[in-house]
């Protein structure tokens, strides 16, 4: 940036950074945005929060030159700004970790964190790869992400890339930026690393913007909340004597945040557990492991179960999970209702009724270029081919993402639009709804809630407590221990590729169950701990 821009941010110190100002976007049927006018200050972290389809995501690209409003602008140290694509804003000083994660897959991680800003040798003619290599270090030991940097991308794991992303944008220093949803994917002690380094960037004086379904994060860092409601600025929140605050002045917790996003209170978003079945495991592990990943996994889930699966960033469990269904080289056995399966692919395992929803909606879950209705239909498309395949029945899968649509309150306004155009939330329900299509018997879900408002993931918790009651066997992954805690009947704890501990029913109802699970999973615990 020149010098005369940087003045004029040093002068905007105490005034609007970055503003919104009435800003309207519309797209074909949806109006994403309505005359939103919010300022972003200079030394704060500023929260936006809302339900799936709130706006969110349609603002933090416009403010990232993603996209252009329909009507309004943006301000960039109190001068409008016009940028034609994100490249104009990052040299403005805006950069943006978006909630898609978007790395160059045969780029290493160096490569990926200095991509745009790599330091130069010979004139500026090559690139310093060991200043490359060294600055790439830097940022992501700031993160406490210890990741080979000459892996390439495409042999990261989500939470690994998801560290990439964010060292690449800290590698802009840039003085606004943008974070959508960036601990969906990680756990507890990584995303307090991460929400630790949000706090010294704003200290350092920039605009953090910061978007997150976690509201116990946002009330813990956030200077400012704005809260979106179907496209419009609804409420604020101003952090004052240490607490959030409404405009009455009235304290506000995660509770109030949640019902100014869905405009009424919200009860307990986890249903009540009931009884799993006895009889025969739908599915059981022995002696099963991810090749190089994970090893010596004996587990079984009966039908009606949910088993829940903790731990750290690289314990292993989507590596696993992966395995079961022929995504990765296994050992060991897999028995599905008593007989012995080994799956050549996730085809093999759906038609055993063994189906598994990856944590990577965008790379393994989902077609985004496709329409909604592909997405929905993909796994079953057999159901719909008439005439040897000749032919779709088109009417047929729109029923079908129809009544998909409507049981998951999905906000689809046209079905047949690339799945691109939703809010990562409406895809997410999608990624769900095209698996259970295929009536399985077994379900293995990895971060079911990954960037779900709490609306949603209450109904989302809902439908998988209706799965489990009709019979249906659930694994659940994730790094949120509350969801497991309050939705699971038994939590299994891996740690380094192994399981190490178990919480059953009555231990997970106990005041010290995620505290017990942490210690577990970080190896302070007793390695074959059974909690009660």
């Amino acid at each position: 940036m020149g010098r005369g821009l940087h003045e004029a941010l040093h002068e905007a110190l105490l005034e609007g950074l970055l503003e919104a100002r009435s800003v309207t976007v519309e797209y074909p049927g949806v109006r994403a945005l309505d005359r939103v006018s919010i300022v972003f200050r200079a030394g704060e972290i500023h929260a936006v929060v809302g339900e799936n389809g709130a706006g969110k995501s349609t603002l933090m690209k416009v403010l990232s030159g993603s996209v252009r409003p329909t009507v309004g602008e943006v301000a960039l140290a109190g001068r409008v700004t016009d940028f034609g694509q994100p490249s104009d804003a990052l040299r403005a000083g805006i950069a943006m970790v978006h909630q898609e994660l978007n790395l160059v897959p045969t780029l290493d991680v160096a490569e990926n964190v200095t991509l745009g800003t790599e330091p130069r040798r010979m004139l500026g003619v090559a690139v310093d790869r060991a200043a490359q290599r060294k600055r790439a270090g830097e940022l992501l030991a700031l993160l406490g992400a210890d990741l080979d940097l000459s892996r390439e991308a495409q042999q990261l794991s989500v939470a690994e890339a998801q560290f990439v992303e964010i060292a690449k944008c800290l590698a802009s220093e840039a003085r606004v930026l943008i974070f959508d949803e960036p601990t969906a994917v990680l756990g507890e002690q990584e995303a307090a690393r991460l929400l630790a380094r949000m706090r010294a960037l704003r200290d350092e004086g920039r605009a953090v913007i910061f978007i997150s379904h976690h509201l116990e994060e946002v009330v813990a860092v956030a200077d400012r909340v704005s809260v979106l409601r179907d496209g419009a600025l609804v409420q604020e929140f101003v952090r004052a004597d240490g607490a959030l605050r409404d405009a009455s002045g009235a304290a506000a917790d995660e509770n109030a945040l949640a019902a100014a996003m869905v405009g009424r209170s919200l009860g307990s978003i986890y249903p009540e557990k009931g009884a799993a079945r006895d009889g025969v495991a739908a599915l059981r592990l022995r002696g099963f492991g991810a090749v190089g990943r994970s090893a010596e996994i004996d587990l079984e889930v009966r039908r009606g179960e949910i088993v829940g699966l903790a731990g750290l960033v690289g314990a292993g469990r989507t590596e696993t999970a992966e395995a079961i269904v022929g995504l990765r080289a296994s050992v060991g056995a897999v028995e599905v209702d008593g007989g012995v399966r080994a799956f050549a692919g996730v085809k093999d395992a759906m038609r055993a009724g063994v189906v598994y929803v990856s944590e990577d909606r965008k790379g393994r879950g989902l077609h985004v270029s496709l329409s909604s209705i592909a997405n929905m239909t993909l796994p079953s498309l057999d159901r719909h081919a008439r005439f040897g395949g000749a032919r779709i029945d088109a009417s047929g899968e729109r029923a079908v993402a129809r009544r998909w649509i409507d049981a998951f309150a999905i906000r689809c306004a046209r079905p047949d639009a690339p799945i691109s155009s939703l809010s990562g939330g409406n895809q997410q329900k999608f990624a769900l709804a095209r698996w259970l299509e295929t009536q399985p018997r077994v379900l293995v879900i990895d971060e079911p809630t990954r960037g779900v408002d709490v609306g949603a993931k209450a109904e989302i918790y809902r439908i998988i407590a209706d799965l489990a009651a009709k019979g249906l066997a659930c694994v659940v992954i994730s790094s949120e221990l509350p969801e497991l805690i309050g939705l699971a009947h038994r939590v299994l704890v891996m740690r380094e590729g192994r399981l190490v501990g178990e919480v059953d029913r009555e231990g997970l109802a106990a005041a010290n169950c995620e505290e017990r699970i942490v210690r577990m999973a970080s190896g302070l615990g007793d390695m074959k701990e059974r909690t009660a």
